[in-house]
């Protein structure tokens, strides 16, 4: 789509192709420093890894992540869509016990970011999701009344400005790292949560 401007991009950079902007390793490593995740961990919109590779344990405990993605970047099972009514029963095929699931985290389409939580949300034996996304997405009604009627329970705002990868790259076309002009946050989703969500600065 040209002539559409990305946050902190010229004018006439197109957008990225099936909206690939992956997770900075800071932006995780940071999230990884205030909260837990309790594993077997799903990782549904994987991209290139760039989450996955951070969260996985080989401490021989039998704790593992599931990475997944729609688009085939290299990385974890491909074709698989998570928004799909056929998940489920598409991990199963692919010998994948689904059901062990206890914590969703990925970083999703902005534009499909309520429907990741709402299916992430759905799975019964999920205890978390969590969601990297922009800040903007407490704007609107729509997605304003699912948070208000769901177990948000904290989101992490960053004190510095994240960066997401265009195509994964750390770089842009003249060799320096990317610049956003967008403000970022982890959402955590926490089964069972009743109280008000809360805001930390990370």
């Amino acid at each position: 789509m040209k002539g559409h401007q990305i946050a902190g991009t010229s004018l006439n950079r197109e957008r990225i192709e099936d909206d690939f902007y992956a997770t900075p390793e800071e932006s995780t490593k940071a999230l990884l420093a205030v909260e837990g995740l309790l594993y077997p961990v799903l990782e549904p919109a994987c991209g290139a890894g760039h989450i996955s590779r951070l969260i996985g344990r080989d401490d021989g405990s039998g704790d593992y992540v599931i990475s997944s993605d729609l688009i085939d970047r290299g990385y974890g099972c491909k074709n698989v869509d998570f928004l799909a009514d056929d998940f489920m029963k598409n991990m199963i095929n692919l010998g994948i016990n689904i059901h062990a699931i206890k914590t969703i985290i990925t970083n999703p389409p902005f534009s499909l970011f309520q429907e990741f939580a709402e299916k992430g949300l759905s799975f019964h034996n999920v205890k978390k999701v969590i969601l990297f996304g922009k800040l903007q997405a407490l704007e609107g009604q729509r997605r304003a009344t699912f948070m208000e009627n769901s177990p948000l329970r904290t989101v992490y705002v960053f004190k510095s400005r994240q960066n997401p990868l265009r195509n994964g790259s750390p770089v842009d076309e003249k060799g320096k790292p990317w610049a956003s002009t967008m403000a970022f946050a982890w959402f955590v989703w926490e089964k069972g949560y009743t109280g008000e969500t809360i805001i930390k600065w990370i």
